[in-house]
């Protein structure tokens, strides 16, 4: 077994068990950052992502016993604790699906109104030449320029979603 290897592994699961650890503590500061709950979403994701840090943690621990080269080593100890950062992200929000005075919630994204430019897609959904894809996906421009994508479970939920957004923020009119 490489010491290398070895010592890249441990702080690999060093930082694998900091971020599972983060996950109570980014769930109750995203619970005080959003404000009271005016719509409760349906949860878009699954328990996925405990089977997502499991792999990642196995991803690590075979590593010293695989010959593989430092480099190679260095590259899965990283994607698995990116594995491991977007499932704490996933397990963090958990539960939290909704629309909030200040936020919403969906899937491992948090959007919060202040950061919004824009909503695109009102403007054109109703266009018999759109695709229809707007039908369970919310476009968000955001102030500094980057654009999100909220993927709703179903077209209902999005439609009361957009409307609970459009009454707390009247600004995101079309």
């Amino acid at each position: 077994m490489n010491m290398m290897t070895i010592g890249l592994c441990a702080v690999g699961l060093l930082g694998y068990a900091a971020i599972l650890i983060s996950i109570p503590f980014r769930t109750k500061k995203l619970r005080e950052n959003v404000g009271t709950q005016y719509l409760a979403l349906k949860q878009t994701s699954s328990a996925k992502w405990i089977l997502i840090a499991v792999f990642a943690a196995a991803i690590i621990c075979v590593l010293p016993f695989r010959d593989m080269g430092l480099f190679v080593d260095a590259v899965l100890v990283g994607t698995a604790l990116i594995a491991t950062e977007i499932a704490a992200r996933e397990g963090a929000n958990r539960g939290l699906a909704g629309v909030y005075k200040d936020a919403i919630v969906v899937g491992t994204q948090t959007v919060y109104f202040v950061s919004i430019e824009s909503l695109p897609t009102l403007a054109y959904e109703n266009d018999p030449d759109s695709t229809g894809s707007y039908k369970t996906t919310l476009t968000i421009i955001q102030r500094n320029g980057n654009e999100s994508t909220l993927i709703f479970a179903d077209e209902e939920d999005r439609a009361n979603a957009v409307q609970t957004i459009l009454n707390l923020v009247p600004r995101l009119r079309p």
